[in-house]
């Protein structure tokens, strides 16, 4: 039947759906400074942003908290009907350690944190997009063992290796009507892993300027799990056994490599400005692919791979940070984002737009006490598009808010 086939050929399942790299879950103190953090890097996040950057913190230290990301989008039809997701909270987590262990120049650390967050979009079972996606939920975490040196007190470099694990769920329905019967539900659960390894660089040549440098490489993952399908009707359960069908599935991934370079500038003591220009090389999701163990080819089950044509996409991010007191700090910054999925890919699971992200945060400093906090709203460029997908017009906000505590020992 080809409505299974092209409900199985649209495969976009194994892809972000929410966040975005170098966004804001991997500390407060950065994503308050929207993100533009290569070039300053001077609390432990700088295991996800510059690990050059730990060289700036001598003795053991500890810094961690999370990000709640709020998402919502709106989905409007060509005829007129409307709907919207419904209310989700993720809540991407981060935790980094590094020390000298006594050393003058070395530091070594240790981030767990999630690259691309944590997202996704759950939509009604009865909506008008539930033929393509009712819910999805998308979740990454990395491990980055990593160690800095420290050259000269102008140059610092960094170096890491990167355990990710992904994991990602989608369920969307199935019609029957042709065949009589209520609609039918496929769900997929699947589970990946693979290697990768990140390098960074810290140049300080003058005591108002630095300059911040830092790559992560691509990493292949081949996600494994099962496909579910549900309430399959009478007259096709024959081909499938009964009323259910499941199968183990596989698909490889390639996430992207991040390339990424920053200045900040220091007019005075109390004032730090920032500015990044980030690289996120997406052309490498260009085809989505999910093999089956068992396929019923009379039902149109079978493996099957579908375009993505992601393309490569500069984001640019400025930052500040303004000390109250010695103790105190306020700050602010704003992201462009741009999209790298094309019109001809975009469907409700991911519809994605460019970003205008605007941040602010604070921060406290006592003995060896740190907590920082920040929101940053995040909004969509409103998008209409004509695809064979699904046609129509889509809207996205996302709120993002997070703390983080620190302490140095």
């Amino acid at each position: 039947m080809r409505f299974l086939v092209v409900l199985v050929a649209i495969i976009c399942f194994f892809v972000p759906s929410q966040a975005y790299p170098g966004g804001p879950v991997h500390g407060a103190k950065g994503s308050a400074m929207g993100t533009a953090f290569v070039a300053v890097a001077d609390d432990l996040s700088a295991l996800a942003y510059n690990p050059a950057g730990l060289t700036q913190r001598r003795g053991t230290n500890i810094y961690g908290g999370t990000t709640f990301v709020i998402p919502s989008t709106s989905y409007k039809g060509p005829s007129g009907g409307e709907e919207e997701t419904d209310f989700q909270i993720f809540f991407p987590p981060h935790l980094y350690a590094a020390s000298d262990f006594g050393t003058r120049d070395f530091r070594f650390g240790l981030g767990v944190f999630s690259p691309f967050g944590i997202g996704g979009r759950k939509w009604d079972e009865k909506g008008l997009t539930r033929y393509l996606s009712t819910g999805d939920m998308f979740a990454t975490l990395w491990i980055n063992p990593t160690v800095a040196y420290q050259i000269s007190p102008a140059l610092s470099v960094g170096a890491g290796l990167e355990y990710m694990l992904s994991r990602h769920t989608a369920k969307r329905m199935i019609n029957q009507a042709a065949l009589g019967h209520s609609d039918g539900e496929m769900e997929l659960k699947a589970f990946g892993d693979g290697w990768g390894y990140n390098l960074g660089l810290l140049l300080t040549p003058h005591e108002k300027v630095s300059v911040g440098l830092a790559y992560r490489s691509r990493i292949k993952v081949k996600h494994a799990g099962d496909m579910r399908l549900q309430n399959i009707a009478p007259a096709l359960q024959p081909l499938f056994g009964g009323s259910e069908f499941i199968t183990d599935v596989s698909a490889p991934a390639t996430f992207p490599d991040i390339l990424s370079l920053g200045v900040a500038y220091r007019p005075e003591k109390e004032l730090t400005l920032s500015f990044d220009l980030e690289q996120v090389r997406w052309s490498s999701f260009k085809t989505a692919e999910l093999n089956l163990d068992n396929e019923v080819p009379q039902a149109g089950i079978t493996s099957a791979s579908a375009p993505l044509d992601w393309k490569d996409v500069w984001t640019v991010k400025f930052g500040a940070e303004y000390m109250l007191t010695e103790k105190l700090a306020i700050r602010g910054g704003y992201a462009y984002v741009p999209t790298p999925v094309p019109s001809h890919t975009i469907e409700p699971g991911n519809p994605d737009a460019t970003q205008h992200n605007f941040s602010l945060g604070a921060g406290y400093k006592k003995d060896k006490l740190t907590f920082d906090f920040f929101y940053m709203a995040g909004f969509y460029q409103n998008r209409t598009t004509e695809n064979a997908i699904l046609t129509g017009r889509y809207e996205n906000f996302v709120h993002y808010t997070g703390i983080s505590l620190g302490y140095g020992f």
